[in-house]
């Protein structure tokens, strides 16, 4: 294990894999193993095990590994989205569309509560059949979320990651669950905040534990 601060040598004694720490004898850094892809070690973590909503899959070439974004927020948003948009985008907009006759003030008006239909619905619909879905191989991976075969792709390569972490989110909304998991190197990738917290800490400790399987810097 080296130091993530000077790169030296960490010795065997100033190691503590129960409580997480580390310290470097020559700089006197102390630092959370965990937080250090290539210092992380794992402690008996089994992938195979995934909770409730999570899955894993691996052959010769690749692995695959998700959760669900499904949340009983979803309770909320749907009849609160069928209010919001009934009044707001039906009353703006379908009253024009009824009676025939374009209101350029009234469209103006009504384009922030068109917008926000739009988060708030995609938030909900997630919160119902969202996932998140990691597919990593040698090189690096492609994370997606999204519903079904819709959503977005980010694309890594693990040359360019330098820690694996957990981090409160900067944005909170409906459905978001506070914490979201951070990849930081040369680019810094942010996802997993809809996931419950103990799928999002198994997809934590399933990307670690394939960096130390297959030794991706």
């Amino acid at each position: 294990m080296k130091c993530p601060n000077c790169k030296s040598e960490i010795d065997k004694v100033n190691i503590n894999i129960q409580t997480d720490i580390a310290q470097c004898n020559k700089c006197d850094n102390i630092f959370k193993i965990s937080d250090n892809i290539e210092d992380y070690i794992d402690d008996g973590f089994n992938i195979n095990n995934p909770p409730d909503g999570a899955w894993y899959k691996s052959d010769f070439n690749k692995t695959i590994i998700g959760a669900s974004t499904r949340s009983p927020i979803a309770f909320f948003l749907v009849p609160f989205m069928l209010i919001w948009s009934g009044g707001s985008i039906g009353g703006i907009y379908g009253t024009q569309l009824i009676s025939g006759k374009f209101d350029l003030f009234q469209s103006l008006f009504g384009i922030p509560f068109l917008i926000g239909s739009i988060i708030f619905w995609s938030i909900a619909l997630m919160a119902i059949w969202g996932k998140v879905e990691l597919t990593l191989d040698s090189k690096g991976g492609k994370i997606f979320t999204g519903i079904g075969s819709i959503g977005s792709v980010k694309s890594f390569l693990w040359s360019d990651i330098e820690k694996i972490k957990e981090k409160q989110a900067n944005i909170r909304y409906p459905g978001s669950q506070g914490s979201a998991i951070v990849l930081e190197g040369k680019k810094r990738i942010s996802f997993g905040t809809g996931i419950k917290e103990e799928r999002r800490y198994y997809l934590l400790r399933a990307i670690k534990s394939q960096v130390i399987k297959n030794r991706w810097k």
